[in-house]
């Protein structure tokens, strides 16, 4: 039998893509990925949808992988030519991910895989906000 424990299940798992173009990650999300030891994101796209991504972590040093970076504790990936290529408009939205788990992926894909389910939210003018 297998404990399935709150720890992986009792975290919502997400991404959100920062201002730069920059996919970071909350401190939960890192956690439960295990980035302090798994430095290596690779992405995925659907065969019939452009906005169905997945997350690929991976230990390995792979050509096709983006490297994790770390400031101030939080992690994050230079995707900001991934995002253009795209054509996600995170300048004017904020565009989160939230991250589902799918074994049946990991060998073909080659590692821990998550789809990337998006949602979008209008980012507000602070200057009209009083």
């Amino acid at each position: 039998m297998k404990i399935l424990s709150v720890k992986t299940y009792g975290v919502k798992l997400k991404a959100t893509i920062q201002a730069t173009g920059k996919l970071g990650f909350p401190k939960t999300t890192s956690d439960v990925l295990g980035f302090e030891t798994r430095k290596y994101i690779k992405f995925a796209q659907g065969d019939n949808d452009d906005k169905e991504l997945y997350l690929i972590v991976s230990e390995s040093e792979n050509e096709d992988a983006f490297k994790l970076s770390i400031s101030s504790g939080y992690y994050s990936l230079n995707t900001k030519g991934l995002f253009d290529a795209l054509d996600l408009d995170y300048k004017n939205k904020t565009i989160i991910f939230d991250l589902q788990r799918i074994v049946s992926l990991d060998n073909e894909l080659e590692g821990e895989v998550y789809k990337m389910v998006y949602r979008e939210i209008p980012k507000t003018d602070k200057s009209m906000e009083s």
